[in-house]
């Protein structure tokens, strides 16, 4: 079956709604609807192994969930894991928009919302910096290594000074090139910007709206039955 290709305001409309939506319907509810929506969604996309991956994840919370649960002493970290694992479904979709939609694609989906553009730069900065920072984190890991210097909870103070003022350094810097890469790529013009891509609602955006509609709709019917 050819993998279907899902704009990334859909997404993000996603990732907005649902974490809310605890609020208002059933807990098990919920957490059963997502798990089986994300799921479905990832495997319509193609993402079969980042599926794989997020079910086993989810497994294990659940597993170690259970197992905490029996033992009266560590109950509140079985609370602490039940929480945890409701994120799950959010956390899997947001990385198939971290990891699939490249900058230029983010700001063309968002654009046609008209939306002010300092929310649009800001929200593609933000999701594009996501993966940048797990690069730097990886670089920092290494140094550290090389250097002969490793995490240690005898010290933890210390040990995450070694990871976070490096960061926070990178972070300064990054920003810099960011903001110059965008500028040249003229984001601050005021004229309407062209794009190669062009990410319109499709059939399969708005049917997978529906859906996700449609089961937030039955589980607040269901709630008051």
């Amino acid at each position: 079956m050819k993998a279907i290709n899902i704009n990334p305001i859909v997404l993000i409309i996603v990732n907005i709604i649902a974490p809310s939506m605890y609020m208002f319907l059933s807990g098990k509810f919920i957490q059963v609807f997502l798990l089986v929506f994300a799921a479905a969604l990832m495997a319509l996309m193609g993402r079969f192994k980042r599926l794989a991956i997020y079910l086993l994840i989810y497994g294990a919370i659940m597993g170690i969930y259970y197992v905490t649960m029996q033992i009266k002493s560590i109950e509140a970290t079985g609370l602490f894991l039940i929480v945890l694992v409701q994120c799950v479904p959010c956390i899997a979709l947001a990385s198939i928009l971290v990891s699939k939609y490249n900058s230029a694609q983010l700001l063309s989906a968002l654009e046609t919302l008209h939306v002010p553009r300092v929310l649009v730069v800001a929200v593609t900065i933000t999701l594009k910096y996501i993966p940048t920072f797990r690069r730097e984190f990886s670089y920092i890991t290494e140094s550290m290594r090389l250097r002969g210097i490793g995490f240690t909870w005898k010290r933890p103070v210390k040990s995450f000074q070694y990871f976070i003022v490096p960061q926070l350094f990178r972070c300064a810097a990054l920003a810099e090139e960011v903001t110059a890469a965008g500028l040249v790529k003229g984001i601050d013009a005021p004229m309407n910007r062209s794009s190669y891509f062009e990410e319109k609602f499709t059939f399969a955006d708005v049917a997978v709206l529906v859906v996700f509609a449609a089961g937030l709709v039955g589980g607040i019917v269901w709630k008051h039955m």
